[in-house]
């Protein structure tokens, strides 16, 4: 049953790499409404879920064995916060190096698309233990991250159509498998792993959302947004009352 639903979240992550550029194509009013129900979405699920899941796990690592004479607790329980600053220090300085490709060169480009795959890949590793943990959450954890592709994907085949039909969509699909198999044949995580990788897909999904995600003001669907955040936090609420962990 992991296996089953791992690879049938997978491949929702994997459509939407496939999606975007359809969906781009779409009349602009229908594009603004699910953008903004999207970044309501994400935004709820940042401070309902990614947010106090970051908190929960600092508190536990602070309290592992040894933890006392590595660092001082106070810091400790900062880490896994220090690691999504990272994370979004690491996606903005590559977005900024490509959108200065011309003066880049190359390794611009090439950093912009290891640094795809890498996230892509961490989506699919982490996965088996998030659900391990509960249907529920793995379930939103996809319709989360997928939403989160479709609309960066959907800028980026906008912006770069050629490159993104020819490389970064069978990149980020192919990373996805890699990612799937890599858990398959060294799972479970433990929680200090599972820890990192969430700690750095959350900076990154931080960054996303609210610099990429959130429409701007004068293109937003007000009721729209409001939905997309009402529906989350009730889905993550519920899922929160039947959690495992």
């Amino acid at each position: 049953m992991l296996w089953i639903a791992s690879i049938l979240c997978v491949t929702a992550i994997a459509s939407a790499h496939w999606l975007a550029s359809k969906v781009a194509k779409q009349p602009d009013r229908e594009q603004v409404r699910w953008a903004s129900f999207g970044g309501g979405a994400g935004i709820a699920y940042v401070f309902v879920h990614l947010l106090p899941e970051l908190a929960s796990h600092g508190q536990a690592l602070s309290k592992a064995p040894g933890m006392e004479t590595f660092a001082p607790t106070p810091i400790t329980e900062a880490l896994l916060f220090l690691i999504a600053l990272a994370g979004i220090m690491v996606t903005y300085s590559i977005d900024v190096l490509a959108s200065h490709e011309r003066q880049a060169g190359r390794i611009a480009g090439s950093l912009h698309t290891l640094h795809f795959a890498a996230i892509s890949y961490l989506y699919a590793y982490s996965l088996p233990s998030l659900i391990s943990t509960g249907l529920a959450y793995g379930i939103l954890f996809t319709i989360a991250i997928s939403a989160h592709v479709l609309l960066a994907d959907q800028t980026m085949a906008a912006r770069h159509p050629a490159i993104f039909r020819t490389r970064l969509r069978w990149v980020g699909t192919a990373a996805l498998i890699l990612g799937l198999l890599h858990a398959a044949l060294f799972h479970p995580l433990d929680d200090l792993h599972l820890a990192i990788a969430t700690a750095y897909l959350g900076g990154g999904l931080l960054m996303a959302v609210f610099r990429e995600e959130i429409p701007a003001v004068n293109r937003t669907r007000l009721g729209w947004f409001v939905a997309g955040s009402i529906l989350m936090t009730s889905l993550l609420l519920l899922a929160l009352t039947h959690a495992t962990h």
